[in-house]
């Protein structure tokens, strides 16, 4: 064997944050589109790199946190890459339970198929049988069309796997490897490649990493899902919450300048019944607000949707809530009269807004400190 062939890698790369999609809330929202179209069919029509871009989203959002102990997760697509496009470690180093898994993405014009895959599968046979890499416990394909009907009953039968690529090594294999070299199928190499356990090779379905990335913040930006039912929001708890302290101060505040006394909890203007009612609806509108932040967080996966959101209602509503001569009460209904009509855009969340989110947008601002309704 000469150096060229057992000479190490270029030195790995962690994996890469995914670049954003354009035209996201486009995509999303699915705007002077016509009729929507399915996920799946969706992805079949992605190029290598649009494809590239969804495996870096799934391995980052979905590989990351949804499977125990990973400690690393690279990417060695490229040249040299010996059949590995992403690698996830599971334990740290020194660990006797390290070990790692592999995932070899491939992006055809058709379906995957017995010879391209089995090109892939002996460039890992080789090189674990050099020692170059460890046998992963897991070998997956990752295609965005799927795999031809013979390759998927190849790798549903192990047994006929390893055959298929004993009897193809010279026609599918022997110049896969490298094109540097040829490897012919000889002892030992033949007796490691006989006793190998073929059951670690596997494919992730389209429809399963379709499934995988819907547990991520980047699908709906990518596949425009359908309008997603929200919960109904929760009723305001009967004594005040941590979460409402610094808007319900500001109320006080509020209704504190209205009577000119001092106000410090509502049993100081139970007498009043129009600022009572007004207490208790801001307290309302707040968390059908927080039910809006929620949807967002649990539902869409990336809580940055509420954040924009409120940045929106924190500048079209400026000049109302910074209007000098106003009492506090004044200036907060001012604001909230002018939250009802304002413009949206074409901002994820606007499908879901309601009049009472609206208004309690106007509390969420205060409890962030962004705006005061009494100046001082």
């Amino acid at each position: 064997m000469s150096d060229d062939q057992s000479k190490t890698l270029p030195k790995t790369e962690s994996l890469p944050a995914p670049s954003p999609w354009p035209n996201a809330n486009a995509r999303l929202l699915g705007l002077g589109l016509g009729l929507p179209v399915t996920p799946l069919v969706r992805l079949a029509q992605f190029d290598d790199k649009e494809f590239e871009r969804l495996t870096l989203e799934w391995a980052d959002g979905y590989l990351r946190h949804h499977i125990d102990y990973v400690v690393e997760i690279q990417q060695r697509g490229g040249a040299g890459d010996k059949g590995r496009d992403i690698v996830v470690w599971i334990h740290p180093p020194g660990d006797p339970e390290r070990h790692c898994i592999v995932y070899q993405c491939k992006h055809y014009a058709v379906n995957l198929g017995a010879p391209a895959a089995a090109g892939e599968i002996a460039k890992l046979l080789y090189y674990a049988y050099l020692g170059d890499l460890p046998v992963p416990r897991s070998y997956w394909f990752v295609t965005h069309r799927g795999l031809t009907n013979p390759f998927q009953d190849l790798l549903d039968d192990p047994v006929e796997l390893r055959k298929h690529v004993l009897t193809k090594w010279d026609d599918h294999c022997a110049d896969a490897v490298s094109s540097k070299f040829k490897v012919a199928l000889e002892p030992p190499f033949r007796e490691y490649v006989e006793a190998f356990d073929f059951s670690i090779f596997k494919a992730k379905q389209p429809q399963d990493l379709l499934n995988e990335h819907a547990r991520t913040r980047f699908h709906l930006t990518v596949f425009g899902l359908p309008l997603i039912d929200r919960p109904p929001p929760a009723t305001p708890p009967s004594t005040e919450a941590p979460i409402e302290t610094k808007y319900i101060q500001q109320l006080y505040a509020v209704i504190g300048e209205a009577l000119n006394k001092t106000v410090s909890a509502p049993g100081d203007f139970v007498q009043d019944s129009q600022l009572r009612t007004l207490f208790d609806r801001s307290r309302i509108t707040f968390y059908f607000a927080e039910g809006l932040k929620e949807l967002a967080r649990d539902q869409m996966a990336d809580p940055a949707f509420f954040t924009t959101l409120l940045d929106e209602f924190g500048d079209g509503l400026y000049h109302h809530y910074t209007t000098s001569g106003l009492t506090g009460l004044q200036r907060l209904l001012e604001t909230v009269k002018a939250s009802q009509a304002l413009q949206l855009g074409s901002h994820v969340l606007a499908p879901h807004v309601l009049a009472n989110d609206r208004e309690g947008m106007c509390h969420q601002l205060a409890n962030d400190d962004r705006l005061a309704w009494c100046k001082p």
